[in-house]
């Protein structure tokens, strides 16, 4: 029987104290080796080392917006899969006080990462004096993580009638915040592109990367728990990529100009390549795997599946941004991936987020 760390603390599951520490250690490591090389780009190319930590940000992000999203529906909507991976989802949503601070070098960098911030990129002046400039920029930035972080805190400590109303208040928030923030993190940065479903494109987007690193990393219990984990993931997976394709085929025949050039501005290598292994990685073999019931009942199944569409989303959102600052950040991207997804495992495995939930949550 595999054997886990006192109050659920573990995120992956270990049979020795040893081998958790070596994990430990060789997090850290990577974290600091990856941070050092980024460090370096910084002072080199400081452009490209803030496109490749944008880049990182929005992918790693997307594990804790998406565990609260989660907590969010489990609350409004119950289920064994609630109740066998809620602390997993917990422990993960409050790690976005943590990712606020991780979010401090994108704030320092935005002159060198937003044309609007130099008046560039064809936008109306009323939409820069109201909305699309700096401090509006940074102040929903603080609110999104200042409110949510604040939620993921409050929301695992009340129970009954108060949680439901918390989580459904939540939920409702999250929706419209999530289609500002999607705008001015990723589009914003090749104004004047702009898609009404992208908001919900990129809220799924996160479920599905949270229901990912569950699949991967999560302390699945049984093989009940395993068939709803790769239920809900089919289903997420065949929602995202209808709406993404809905998404492309009404811009397209639409024939905007300045819509189609943001599409025809990919078509070229490096940036097709990265479609085409989003959409492999990330719907195409996901779907045809989890359509077989079997997969949906394996534990080691569900891994492979978990990983096969974490890669689909980090070329998913470097297809998103990395057009807009070149070949190059794509590099600079995969560091700060390291060093963002260390920090964040290690955050979960070290107890520090789990230091942050009631006790009675952790117990279980």
């Amino acid at each position: 029987m595999t054997e886990h760390a006192p109050h659920g603390r573990s995120l992956v599951p270990v049979h020795e104290r040893a081998d958790r520490q070596r994990v430990s250690w060789l997090l850290i490591g990577l974290a600091i080796a990856a941070a050092a090389a980024m460090l370096a780009i910084a002072v080199a190319f400081p452009r490209i080392a803030a496109a490749g930590w944008l880049i990182a940000f929005v992918y790693v992000s997307s594990i804790a917006f998406g565990s609260l999203e989660l907590s969010f529906i489990y609350r409004l909507t119950g289920g064994h899969w609630g109740e066998a991976l809620r602390p997993f989802f917990e422990r993960a949503a409050v790690c976005i006080p943590l990712l606020a601070i991780l979010f401090i070098p994108v704030l320092i960098a935005i002159p060198s990462l937003y044309p609007w911030t130099a008046g560039r990129g064809d936008i109306k002046p009323d939409v820069i004096a109201y909305y699309l400039n700096s401090g509006s920029f940074i102040g929903r930035t603080v609110f999104t993580f200042v409110v949510f972080g604040a939620v993921a805190l409050l929301l695992p400590r009340i129970g009954g009638k108060p949680g439901t109303l918390l989580a459904a208040a939540g939920f409702v928030l999250y929706a419209f915040m999530i289609s500002l923030v999607s705008i001015d993190w990723i589009l914003s940065a090749e104004p004047v592109f702009i898609s009404t479903s992208f908001g919900a494109s990129i809220a799924i987007t996160q479920i599905l990367a949270a229901l990912a690193f569950c699949a991967l990393a999560g302390p699945i219990p049984d093989e009940r728990a395993a068939r709803d984990v790769g239920g809900l993931t089919l289903a997420v997976v065949l929602g995202l990529t209808y709406i993404d394709f809905m998404a492309v085929l009404v811009l397209w025949y639409g024939d905007l100009p300045d819509k189609i050039d943001w599409f025809v501005r990919r078509g070229f290598a490096p940036w097709k390549w990265l479609a085409v292994f989003a959409f492999a990685f990330g719907s195409v073999f996901p779907i045809l795997a989890l359509l077989l019931e079997r997969v949906r009942a394996s534990r080691a199944a569900l891994r492979a599946v978990g990983l096969c569409i974490l890669i689909g989303l980090a070329f998913y959102d470097s297809y998103l941004l990395a057009p807009a600052y070149g070949a190059w950040a794509l590099g600079a991207a995969a560091l700060a991936v390291l060093a963002l997804g260390c920090a964040l495992i290690l955050f979960i495995e070290l107890g520090c987020s789990s230091a942050l939930l009631p006790r009675a949550r952790l117990e279980s």
